[in-house]
């Protein structure tokens, strides 16, 4: 029997992975809008970085973030490869929650993430979107060193890896020391007010010129923040207070 559930409520459809923790969850009426809090904040790298050219996701889930990418991106996005483990996930998706399978920008492969990224080419990818969690909260590879290694060879310089973690489980410090032996202090992290999700950007470049908390609160990254939150209306500006650096945290 699988164990993958869907139900649907006040408009909105959600996935399980037989449990009641919530998987990904889609407007029916809206199926681009971003309707989790924490899948909004996985695009609060657009304070440091444009647009994406090429696009690599790790976890498939309801496909919230591919739809409101080719929704929100528009000619700029050339590429999209989504790497998901499951089959039944990705046919599930295709019938559950609509992707632009017709879009040939779009590749949806079955296999192992953390694997499938060590066959890209050297600074290629220009995000990174990794939100890959079974029904038990574990995601295995996905915060290994070899993971994040991969991940600092395939990315361009000004390229960023974007990662839901959480803060309330034995390896969240441990990962964030990895992710910091790789990448530096060139590592963001905005905590949801909400959940216990804390959203991780991380870059081989500086995040910002300068100190991270200094250049958060200039006029420029606010004016940055405005226009940001106007083109996509989601809480760029709000989300601004609340970015800390990764020296906070380990």
């Amino acid at each position: 029997m699988s164990d993958l559930l869907i139900s649907e409520h006040n408009g909105y459809r959600t996935l399980h992975f037989g449990s009641e923790w919530v998987q990904g969850r889609m407007r029916i009426r809206k199926p681009a809008e971003l309707s989790l809090a924490y899948a909004q904040e996985m695009t609060a790298a657009l304070l440091f970085a444009p647009p994406a050219g090429n696009v690599y996701v790790a976890g498939l889930g309801v496909g919230a973030l591919p739809r409101w990418a080719f929704a929100n991106w528009g000619e700029s996005l050339k590429r999209m490869d989504v790497v998901e483990l499951r089959a039944d996930v990705i046919s599930l998706a295709q019938h559950s929650f609509p992707l632009p399978l017709d879009d040939r920008r779009l590749r949806i492969v079955c296999d192992d993430a953390a694997a499938a990224i060590q066959a890209k080419g050297e600074s290629t990818i220009d995000w990174i979107w990794v939100d890959c969690y079974d029904g038990r909260g574990r995601v295995g590879a996905l915060e290994s060193s070899e993971f994040y290694e991969s991940c600092h060879r395939a990315m361009k310089k000004r390229g960023v890896l974007v990662a839901n973690m959480w803060s309330n489980v034995p390896r969240y410090r441990p990962g964030l020391k990895r992710l910091q032996k790789v990448f530096g202090d060139n590592i963001a992290l905005l905590p949801s007010i909400e959940t216990e999700n804390v959203i991780m950007i991380a870059s081989k470049s500086p995040l910002v010129s300068g100190d991270l908390a200094t250049a958060l609160a200039s006029p420029a990254m606010r004016a940055h923040a405005r226009t940001l939150t106007l083109e996509y209306d989601l809480p760029f500006s709000k989300w601004l207070s609340r970015i800390t650096g990764i020296r906070s945290a380990v």
